[in-house]
């Protein structure tokens, strides 16, 4: 793909993908099997989207990083067996086609890996649907790191990013491009004050129109 003239891009868990179908008990299940409490859905829910280091202290606290390591290598096996439950917010394939129509390209740039990402899109149906996937940049480990590196990579003449979290919103201010905040996301407090903020997938095309 040459040059893109608009780019949207999306964080995955909270934004197109309703993580809370599988993962919780997943989480919940191998907290117990590490002999740790299992957390409540509450707390695993409000980690999802924030990088590994940030997220690991609270739902395994206590725990040295080999044990946090084996953790997600755990977590990353059971999910295997769990994400025929996964699936994508109501409407969100229909409104990347709308946005693929009005001359879009689309792209995901999530805090997790090439695999995560890539198993996710697929188990939700929407690996067609998006153009570019961004993983986290490990050297820097931030979602700010992540969204340079896929800007400088593309060159969009605009683009904008959408996600539910504080840290989609300070990447996409750290990168001087517009924010849509997803009300329907795992943290609806933090996008209350979003200049632009969306209570369903439907209105991201219209949002997204706007702010060029």
């Amino acid at each position: 793909m040459g040059k893109s003239k608009k780019l949207i891009v999306f964080d995955l868990d909270g934004t197109l993908n309703r993580t809370e179908l599988y993962a919780v008990e997943i989480h919940r299940m191998v907290q117990t099997e590490f002999g740790w409490h299992a957390q409540t859905p509450e707390l695993i829910q409000s980690v999802f989207g924030a990088p590994t280091s940030e997220y690991m202290p609270l739902l395994l606290p206590g725990a040295d990083e080999e044990t946090q390591r084996r953790y997600l290598k755990r977590v990353a096996e059971v999910e295997k067996d769990y994400l025929h439950l996964a699936a994508a917010y109501d409407g969100s394939a229909q409104m990347l086609d709308e946005l693929h129509g009005k001359g879009w390209e689309t792209a995901v740039c999530s805090n997790s890996s090439s695999r995560y990402i890539s198993t996710i899109l697929n188990a939700i149906r929407l690996t067609d649907k998006i153009d570019h996937i961004e993983p986290l940049d490990k050297a820097f480990n931030s979602k700010k790191a992540s969204l340079k590196n896929l800007l400088e990579r593309l060159k969009p003449e605009k683009a904008v990013m959408v996600g539910d979290t504080s840290f989609d919103e300070e990447a996409a201010e750290e990168n001087g491009i517009p924010f849509i905040g997803c009300l329907y996301g795992f943290r609806p407090h933090e996008m209350e004050n979003a200049p632009i903020a969306v209570e369903r997938p439907a209105q991201i095309p219209e949002a997204a129109e706007l702010l060029l």
